[in-house]
C-alpha cells in the first residue's frame, strides 16, 4: 500500500462535495447522546468542544478501485485523511482505518433488526450493586443475550455502555442528586427490556446521617500520621479504616454502611482506651504490695490485680475492680470497692474472696473456701478465661491454711509467696 493521494475528479463539477459540515449535532456531546439540548442548530452561540468524535464516510468508487472484483483476500486498501492542506504531505489531523472496498451496494447499510425468535436480553446481577451519588463508578452488568448497541438505563438516565461479552456489559454510573434505589434496565432503539425484572442499584450519599456519624467516630479514633491536617478527608479515613479492618479480619464486604460501622467500632476499641499509666499500681510500693497474675495463654493481654496482705487479719483483704479488662494488658481504673473479709482472710492466709470477674469466677465471699471437703472444685461457672483447678490428694504444706482447708494449685497462674 502506498501513500499516494487519489485526486477527487468531481471537485470542479460539484465543489460542495469537498466540504464536510461539522454541525452542532455532530460536535455536541448531549446531542450525540440524544439528550435534550438548547443549542440544536448549526451555529450555536456557545459551541461545545469535545476531545473525540467519529465521522463515518460512504464513498462511491469506480471499478478501478476494485481488484479481483472485491475479493477480500486480495483487495486494495484505502484510507481517508483529514488534513489542513490539499496534499497529504502537510499536517495531518486524522487518518481513518483501512477501508474495505467492495461492489456490494448493500454492504454495511443494514440496521440490526430484532428477530422475535431471538432471546430477550435480561439482567441477572450488578457488581457492585451500590455506589456514591456522585456517580462515575465502573459497574459490570451481568446477564444473558447482550449484543452490541444495547444501552443501559439507570432509572431514566441513559448511560454509555461497553459490551464485553454476550453476558457482561461495562458501564459508568451516572450521578444522582438523592440517595436511594434505582431500577436498571436495557434499551435498544427506544425498546425497553427487563421492565418486569430490572436490576437494582443503590445510591448512597456521603452525608447520610448514619454514614456521617460513622465518619465522625472514625475522625476521633483513626491513628494520626505526622503532618495530618486537623480534619482528615473522608477518603483518607476510609482508606485507613479499610487497612485496619483488612489487617484484623481480612474479609472484604460489599455493604459500605457495615464497613463504616465495623471500622469505627474496631478503631474505638483499639485506640480509645485511656493510657494514664499512673493508674497502674506500682509493684511493692506499699506494705501490702500488689501481685500480678498473668494468664500466659493470652500473651499477657489479660491481667488480674490481687492484693496480698502481710498479716492474716489485715483489714483490707482484696481490692475489687469491676471494670472490664483492657486489651492493652492492664485494668482501667475505676472506683475500687474494698471489702472487709477478715474471717475469710484468716482462713485463706490473707487472700480475700473478692469477685475475679475477669477470670469468670463468681463473686461470692465463699469463693475459694466455700467448697466442702467432698467437692474439691471452688468454681461454680465455666469460662474460657478460667484456669482449671485440679484436686490434689495432699496439698503442699506451704499452702495449708489456718483452718485446714487446702488451697489447690491453679494452673496457668503464678501465686506470690505467702
Amino acid at each position: 500500500m502506498t501513500k499516494q493521494a487519489i485526486v477527487y475528479e468531481g471537485q470542479d463539477k460539484n465543489p460542495e462535495m469537498c466540504r464536510v459540515l461539522l454541525t452542532h449535532e455532530i460536535m455536541c456531546s448531549r446531542c450525540c447522546d440524544k439528550k435534550s439540548c438548547g443549542n440544536r442548530n448549526e451555529t450555536p452561540s456557545d459551541p461545545v468542544i469535545i476531545d473525540r468524535f467519529f465521522l463515518k464516510f460512504f464513498l462511491k468508487c469506480n471499478q478501478n478501485c476494485l481488484k479481483n472484483a472485491g475479493n477480500p483476500r486480495d483487495m486494495r486498501r484505502f484510507q481517508v485523511v483529514v488534513s489542513t492542506t490539499v496534499n497529504v504531505d502537510g499536517h495531518v489531523l486524522a487518518v481513518s482505518d483501512n477501508m474495505f472496498v467492495h461492489n456490494n451496494s448493500k454492504h454495511g447499510r443494514r440496521a440490526r433488526r430484532l428477530d422475535p425468535s431471538e432471546a430477550t436480553p435480561c439482567i441477572k446481577a450488578i457488581s457492585p450493586s451500590e455506589g456514591w451519588t456522585t456517580g462515575g463508578a465502573t459497574v459490570i452488568i451481568i446477564g444473558d443475550n447482550f449484543f452490541d448497541g444495547l444501552q443501559v438505563v439507570f432509572g431514566t438516565m441513559l448511560v454509555w455502555s461497553e459490551l464485553i461479552t454476550p453476558h457482561a456489559i461495562r458501564v459508568q454510573t451516572p450521578p444522582r442528586h438523592i440517595p436511594g434505589v434505582v431500577e436498571v434496565t436495557l434499551s435498544y432503539k427506544s425498546k425497553q427490556f427487563c421492565k418486569g425484572a430490572p436490576g437494582r442499584f443503590v445510591y448512597t450519599a456521603l452525608n447520610e446521617p448514619t454514614i456521617d456519624y460513622g465518619f465522625q467516630r472514625l475522625q476521633k479514633v483513626i491513628p494520626r500520621h505526622p503532618g495530618d491536617p486537623e480534619r482528615l478527608p473522608k477518603e483518607v479515613l476510609l482508606k485507613r479504616a479499610a487497612d485496619l479492618v483488612e489487617a484484623l479480619y481480612g474479609m472484604p464486604h460489599n455493604n459500605q454502611e457495615i464497613i463504616l460501622k465495623r471500622a469505627a467500632d474496631i478503631a474505638e476499641a483499639l485506640y480509645s482506651v485511656p493510657r494514664n499509666h499512673n493508674q497502674i499500681p506500682a509493684l511493692g510500693s506499699t506494705p501490702a504490695h500488689s501481685g500480678m497474675m498473668g494468664v500466659n495463654s493470652f500473651s499477657s493481654q489479660l491481667a488480674v490485680n490481687v492484693s496480698e496482705t502481710s498479716q492474716a487479719n489485715d483489714q483490707v483483704g482484696y481490692s475489687r475492680n469491676t471494670s472490664s479488662v483492657s486489651p492493652r494488658g492492664y485494668v482501667p481504673s475505676s472506683t475500687p470497692q474494698q471489702s472487709n473479709y477478715s474471717t475469710v482472710s484468716t482462713s485463706m492466709n490473707g487472700y480475700g474472696s473478692g469477685a475475679m470477674a475477669n477470670l469468670g469466677v463468681p463473686g461470692s465471699p465463699g469463693f475459694l473456701n466455700g467448697s466442702s471437703a467432698n467437692s474439691p472444685y471452688g468454681m461454680k461457672q465455666k469460662s474460657a478465661f478460667a484456669p482449671v483447678v485440679r484436686p490434689q490428694a495432699s496439698p503442699p504444706p506451704s499452702c495449708t491454711s489456718a483452718n485446714g482447708n487446702g488451697l489447690q494449685a491453679m494452673s496457668g497462674l503464678v501465686v506470690p509467696p505467702m
